[in-house]
């Protein structure tokens, strides 16, 4: 029997808006500021709760949860501690990301107790162990405390950017690859987390769909050289399963699918799935329209089915919409490009005045390490042209600061000796501005 699908009209979402909105000339009326949208009120309109469906897997689900979410923050303050005082951390980054996905993703409490007591006996070490940074003989990947699979993918990833820029290859082939390298065994993974039943599971498959999932299309593609052998076939197969099976027609977005209680389905609207396979795309995508209707129509929303974090703006999530932006400009009307421009300039303030402290280090925000915090600012920077001037798609105005500001972060770089992926792709920004 074929699943029903549980679907939002994009009309009638902006009719319900428009109807909110108070009549002409009766704003002055208007004595009661509209309350803001919970957190799941908020992604009911483009997404979905799993919350319910973990509860109803485990019923000590929030309990359990709430113990280990004071214990992450405790463990990444510790490690952040560190950091500043010039550890090294390699290590003890891949297990912090990898505990903190199992604890924002899954009810594997067993799992999750694991990895933190790896990380706490860690942190308690004078060092990290010198092989965490070295690519692996065996396998090809560049994460050796690591479990999950998709994360030797995005590690590798995060490798190959950097290292395409300064032209190098990979030692060793990323026989790990081997795991989907037949269109047989890529539809196989893409399916397993194309549909998430959280009820029966207690995994919320969209974080590996996000990563493991969208990192294949840039390797596959070719958008990201990595050296190894694909199977030829592979090409053609996962451009079908993006355009065909995956992308919502309607809204234009790519998202985790959701099973609910009555056996139908949910397909969200998610912003970082979206911007990345975009951007893996180079822009090559359809319904252009929809996307850009979409991502202006969530604007007030929470991520990932909108562009806030907890009701305010986050360097990060900017930066996936101001990419979206760049590479739909042609397809947008001009009153979309007026609002896009009127939104962008509040990014940017926020971004220099709100996320950049004085010292040329960054507010840690909702990023999970120094690195990340150094990189989505630079990143976003970058991608509205403040840094270089052929990516002002949006503005003809020069900024003269911008020099200066890249200095300041480069020095701040440096001083930390910090040598991590993401603060490498930071350091390369900033040290090629113009």
């Amino acid at each position: 029997m074929r699943q029903t699908e549980t679907r939002w009209s994009l009309s009638v979402l902006f009719l319900i808006g428009l109807a909110a909105l108070p009549p002409q000339g009766a704003a002055q009326e208007q004595k009661t500021p509209p309350q803001p949208l919970t957190r799941s009120e908020a992604w009911s309109v483009f997404g979905y709760d799993p919350t319910p469906d973990f509860r109803t897997y485990d019923p000590q689900y929030r309990t359990k949860i709430n113990q280990y979410k004071d214990e992450m923050e405790r463990l990444r303050q510790e490690m952040y501690r560190q950091a500043k005082a010039g550890r090294k951390t390699p290590c003890a980054r891949q297990i912090y990301v990898e505990a903190q996905w199992l604890v924002q993703y899954t009810a594997d409490f067993d799992r999750i107790e694991k990895r933190l007591q790896a990380l706490r006996a860690l942190l308690k070490q004078p060092a990290d162990p010198p092989e965490a940074k070295e690519q692996s003989p065996v396998d090809g990947s560049f994460n050796a405390c690591n479990q999950a699979w998709f994360y030797k993918v995005d590690a590798a990833c995060d490798k190959l950017v950097v290292m395409q820029y300064l032209d190098v290859r990979p030692k060793h082939p990323l026989r790990f690859l081997d795991q989907v390298n037949s269109p047989d065994k890529f539809r196989a993974y893409m399916d397993r987390l194309l549909i998430a039943d959280v009820s029966k599971t207690g995994e919320d498959t969209r974080f590996e769909l996000n990563l493991g999932g969208t990192d294949l299309v840039r390797l596959i593609l070719g958008t990201l050289p990595s050296g190894y052998s694909f199977d030829p076939r592979l090409k053609s197969t996962l451009i079908d399963y993006v355009d065909n099976r995956w992308q919502d027609p309607q809204t234009g977005f790519w998202g985790c699918w959701y099973k609910t209680k009555n056996g139908a389905i949910r397909k969200a609207a998610d912003m970082s799935i979206t911007f990345h396979i975009v951007h893996y795309r180079e822009g090559k995508v359809k319904r252009w329209p929809q996307i850009i209707q979409t991502t202006l129509a969530m604007k007030d929303l929470e991520w990932p089915y909108g562009w806030l974090q907890e009701g305010q703006m986050s360097d990060h999530h900017n930066y996936d919409v101001v990419t979206l932006f760049h590479y739909g400009w042609a397809a947008m009307t001009p009153q979309q490009k007026s609002q896009a421009r009127a939104e962008i300039r509040k990014m940017l303030d926020f971004c220099l005045t709100r996320s950049l402290r004085a010292d040329g280090s960054f507010n840690l925000g909702d990023e999970g390490t120094i690195g990340e915090s150094f990189e989505f600012p630079c990143l976003f920077l970058y991608e509205i042209g403040f840094f270089n001037k052929e990516n002002r798609f949006w503005t003809d105005e020069t900024f003269p600061q911008a020099k200066g500001i890249a200095k300041r972060i480069a020095a701040k770089i440096k001083e930390l000796q910090l040598d991590d992926p993401e603060t490498q792709v930071a350091q390369l920004i900033v040290e090629n501005a113009d």
